[in-house]
């Protein structure tokens, strides 16, 4: 199955499988699990809200939401406008893009709450709040009947622009989930926890679109202040916790994550439901021959194939 869009794969998974769970963060306490269904109307909602703050295709919302639900909903949200998602780690990185229309801030202070665009900066408060309470079902079901526009929404246009002006396609972001999800044979039985950055192609396009377009459920362990790549011995240990209480079937991580798991008595149960994943080494989007092991897990490994001769 082809998609020209993230928002487009959310969309066949709600009409095929509506009621299967789609995103979890377990140990995120604001954050309800939300299905097929609910991620599409939530996104639909959000879209709809966000179109009607300001945004238009070709705008570009800046943000510094940590790895959490609601990240992911704010990505696929603008995914449906054509608004493309940009991470900036300071100022100077901030002033690189040129159409930024506005930001949102997780907290009060810091380079994006400070900055003057033309819309005005949303706090991070306030949208975990609208996602979570201002979106009701009346909202929902007048965004789901209102046509975004969607339909000129190519597969070429920019998603994300993690840290660089350089952007990550709709058609990366796919052909990375797809070449994922084949390689690991993920199908919608698949419990998939993406232990690595939202903001990163690793993360959104191998870890979200391969499972997004499988229909298997995603697992978001990073929660509580752990922003960008985070803590490797915070996300070690949220992973670990992921990995048990979810049963996680696959993994997608890195070497950092990997070498801080809290590995202990209790590791073959732990692992009892994973078959299997995917470690990131370094940079680069290749698969690689090397299999890295976790206990008697194989992953296998992405990153820059060595230089031949």
């Amino acid at each position: 199955m082809s998609f020209k869009t993230i928002a487009a794969a959310v969309d066949a998974m709600a009409s095929r499988v509506p009621l299967k769970l789609a995103v979890v963060s377990p140990f995120q306490t604001t954050a309800t699990p939300l299905t097929y269904q609910g991620l599409r109307d939530q996104t639909r909602a959000l879209a709809s809200w966000l179109r009607g703050y300001g945004y238009e295709k070709g705008d570009l919302l800046v943000s510094d939401l940590p790895n959490i639900q609601e990240n992911l909903v704010l990505q696929i949200a603008c995914n449906r406008l054509g608004v493309g998602y940009a991470t900036a780690k300071n100022a100077e990185g901030l002033a690189k893009f040129s159409k930024v229309k506005g930001a949102l801030a997780s907290t009060g202070g810091g380079v994006l709450a400070e900055a003057n665009l033309s819309l005005p900066v949303l706090t991070g408060e306030f949208v975990l709040d609208l996602i979570q309470n201002g979106l009701d079902e009346t909202v929902i079901e007048e965004s789901v009947n209102d046509t975004l526009d969607e339909s000129s929404t190519d597969e070429s246009l920019g998603h994300g622009y993690y840290n660089t002006t350089t952007a990550y396609t709709n058609l990366q972001a796919l052909s990375h989930g797809q070449e994922a999800a084949a390689v690991l044979h993920m199908t919608e039985y698949d419990v998939v926890c993406v232990a690595v950055t939202l903001c990163h192609p690793f993360g959104i396009g191998s870890g979200v679109c391969s499972a997004l377009q499988s229909g298997a459920s995603i697992v978001l362990p990073a929660v509580g202040g752990i922003q960008g790549c985070g803590v490797p011995s915070e996300r070690a240990a949220a992973t670990w916790q992921a990995l048990r209480s979810e049963s996680c079937t696959l993994l997608f991580a890195d070497t950092h994550t990997l070498k801080a798991l809290p590995m202990d008595s209790d590791t073959a149960a732990t692992l009892r439901s994973l078959r299997g994943g995917v470690c990131k080494t370094g940079s680069g989007a290749t698969f690689l021959d090397d299999i890295v092991m976790l206990d008697n897990v194989s992953l296998r490994t992405i990153g820059q194939p060595p230089e031949t001769d």
